[in-house]
């Protein structure tokens, strides 16, 4: 049984391990998302400024650079989509072999408690044998008195 136990404390801190990582890596997704975010908010911020003689000849080659810095972020987004789903697979894979042992711990448990429960029915049953034979020699005694009387 303690061996179970020992398999079932370290299967679930692979998977707390595995779970953490998981969640930086949700984190790392977040922080993309909210570049992204401050891109848009930097575009909305540099449209109010129009008025200005310099954004009209800048504007274009700011928009390409605009542009571009978005394509990459949404492909470090997708990559990272991809790393999480993996991740999200390990943790899967770690909580199906975690419940296989807590399973099994279970079952070994329920098993023992069986052999313990027929154990004690066993000894009842012989005390009670006992405690018959007991009565009847008592019975047996008792007639055999009252002949002899």
């Amino acid at each position: 049984m303690a061996r179970l136990d020992n398999i079932i404390r370290l299967r679930q801190w692979e998977l707390d391990e595995v779970r953490l990582v998981l969640s930086g890596l949700l984190g790392e997704r977040d922080a993309l998302i909210e570049q992204i975010d401050r891109l848009e908010a930097e575009v909305a911020e540099q449209a109010v400024a129009t008025d200005l003689e310099v954004f009209s000849v800048t504007v274009g080659a700011y928009m390409a650079g605009v542009d571009k810095k978005r394509q990459q972020i949404r492909a470090a987004i997708l990559a990272k989509d991809e790393e999480i789903e993996e991740q999200r697979e390990k943790v899967s894979e770690g909580f199906r072999e975690l419940k296989t042992f807590e399973i099994g711990r279970d079952q070994e448990l329920k098993r023992i408690a069986l052999e313990e429960k027929r154990l004690e029915q066993q000894a009842f049953d012989e005390l009670g044998i006992q405690n018959h034979a007991r009565q009847d020699a008592v019975l047996d005694s008792t007639v055999l008195n009252k002949r002899k009387s």
